[in-house]
């Protein structure tokens, strides 16, 4: 079995999926937001980037860092989601590049997601 690889300040939200498959480790970056019942499933997931909740990343897909992967989004087996990208649908596609502020976005949103978590475990 592969292993699993979280990046610090990354969030993983409810009924979220995390799984490999034979020969395919998971890894997340550093400030990634997994939205709730998303399933990744060994691909790999670059810094400050969001998934989608109800999202599914196959085995072998790779998303970029500073990426917004949509709701409901299906990223299939060994498809590459460039840096900077918007992606949405089944199959996924990428819609445009991300501007600065969206960028920054994703950065404050996985923040605040370490602050929460912060205050719980005061």
């Amino acid at each position: 079995m592969e292993g699993i690889t979280i990046g610090d300040n990354s969030n993983v939200q409810d009924n979220c999926t995390l799984h490999t498959g034979n020969g395919f480790a998971l890894t997340i970056g550093n400030g990634v937001t997994i939205g709730h019942n998303a399933i990744v499933h060994g691909c790999t997931v670059g810094d400050n980037t969001v998934i989608g909740m109800g999202s599914i990343l196959l085995n072998g897909a790779k998303v970029g860092k500073n990426c917004i992967i949509g709701a409901g989004a299906l990223v299939t087996g060994k498809m590459e989601i460039p840096d900077n990208s918007m992606a949405f649908g089944n199959p996924a596609k990428v819609i445009r590049n991300l501007t600065e502020a969206e960028i920054e976005d994703n950065r404050e949103n996985a923040e605040e997601y370490v602050k929460l978590m912060m205050q719980e475990v005061k």
